[in-house]
């Protein structure tokens, strides 16, 4: 039995609601403490306050960079091969998307060039050449194409900068995509993360309002703060991703990791992210028809012009020939690889689609996260904020140090 002189000490040295209010006061200590830490990985987005060093930059905005690093491996390391995906883009796929748009490039193509040359050339010549002419372009679109996928194929690893697309994508301009993404496929977890910082709170709190009506000393209070501030956010990390496999706890309670535990549901989110917003169909057409690799795709597709506009303009050369000159010939043929080429850029919108399905990168991606072992898997989230783990721990106590600071002077009215 507790003294009775103690108690009535402490009823007259203390403001008993604020006492009965503890629980709840550290239950709001740990609820706040786990929300500033959680904002304070994702936000802002941009540096805020006096650079270098008076202000905050959002723990992962800040590593933009790292993190995309960090998925790159992820992605090329353990989900896909480049050499894989682009396999299963077929030539025959790529001429079907894009024949009607290449035989009425021709044909307006010869007809303007030959015009250039002499404006009664065209007119001159027997339309049986022309049609003859028409014809034998025609013929050369599969051969073309067939040409420019498959020294793509073979030279992929060369003309496709796979790391530094992911990169580009994930930082720079493009951070708030990194955040994005990692409040998307973390959302339960950073909720769990929120949520339980009340929890490990009032019940931390209770066990301080007992000890607070037996021993009324005012600096257990900041301690206490710093304690529920610390371990709100420890205890919610570690059973975020600990332990790694289903493990029995009191003889018949299972428990494993929450992220570890939605593996299947995550990987169907990360990779659905990862298809749409980086490496869609698009983006990675434009970066082999803009980025690094536009040189080496370029003379692919010029080489392959130029065999098809040699064998495809036998007839017609002569004609020009004689009309111009060899000299002026090539710089005809020069001007219409450079209307082929043109072609290009263009035709993304026709084939992304197709591209698209042919190298269903989503269904890859998932089908081989899925399988991940729960030690590779679990570094797909807490990557986002593993190096900083401590700091934002520390930044949970020194806030809940304040709070119980506040909290002492209040009861105490002064030490």
């Amino acid at each position: 039995m507790p003294n009775l002189s103690i108690i009535t000490e402490f009823l007259k040295q203390s403001d008993l609601i604020a006492v009965l209010l503890m629980p709840f006061t550290y239950g709001f200590i740990g609820w706040f403490t786990n929300w500033v830490a959680l904002k304070m990985t994702f936000y802002p987005i941009r540096f805020y306050g006096i650079p270098p060093y008076l202000g905050w930059q959002g723990i992962i905005p800040r590593k933009a960079h790292k993190m995309a690093s960090k998925s790159v491996d992820i992605i090329t390391g353990r989900l896909l091969k480049i050499e894989e995906v682009f396999d299963k883009v077929e030539p025959s796929g790529i001429e079907r998307e894009l024949r009607p748009l290449v035989e009425g490039m021709i044909e307006e193509t010869t007809r303007d060039v030959v015009e250039q040359i002499n404006p009664t050339l065209w007119v001159m010549m027997p339309e049986p050449m022309k049609q003859d002419i028409y014809k034998k372009a025609r013929a050369q679109i599969p051969g073309t194409f067939n040409t420019i996928v498959t020294e793509l194929r073979t030279n992929i690893l060369q003309v496709f900068d796979l790391k530094g697309m992911v990169l580009k994508k994930l930082s720079g301009d493009n951070v708030k995509l990194v955040v994005d993404m990692f409040q998307s496929i973390g959302k339960p977890e950073f909720k769990f993360i929120e949520i339980s910082g009340l929890y490990f709170g009032l019940l931390l709190g209770s066990i301080q309002m007992v000890i607070w009506f037996f021993f009324p000393i005012w600096w257990t209070l900041p301690i206490q703060g710093v304690l529920v501030g610390y371990l709100t956010n420890f205890l919610a990390l570690e059973m975020i991703f600990r332990p790694y496999y289903p493990k029995k706890y009191f003889g018949f309670y299972t428990y494993q990791g929450l992220f570890l535990k939605r593996q299947d549901e995550v990987a169907r989110q990360y990779s659905k992210f990862v298809a749409e917003n980086v490496l869609n169909a698009r983006n990675i057409l434009e970066e082999i028809l803009y980025g690094k690799a536009a040189d080496a795709v370029y003379n692919i597709i010029r080489n392959s012009a130029i065999r098809a506009i040699e064998e495809t303009s036998s007839m017609a050369q002569p004609l020009v020939s004689l009309a111009v000159g060899q000299e002026k010939y090539k710089l005809v043929r020069s001007e219409i690889v450079a209307k082929m080429m043109a072609l290009a850029p263009q035709s993304i919108d026709r084939i992304e689609d197709y591209v698209g399905k042919a190298m269903d990168l989503e269904e890859t991606m998932y089908d081989r996260m899925r399988k991940l072992s729960p030690e590779e898997f679990e570094s797909v989230l807490r990557s986002a904020f593993q190096e900083d783990e401590l700091l934002l721990i520390l930044v949970g106590a020194a806030l809940g140090a304040l709070v119980g600071l506040f909290q002492a002077i209040y009861l105490v009215g002064g030490f």
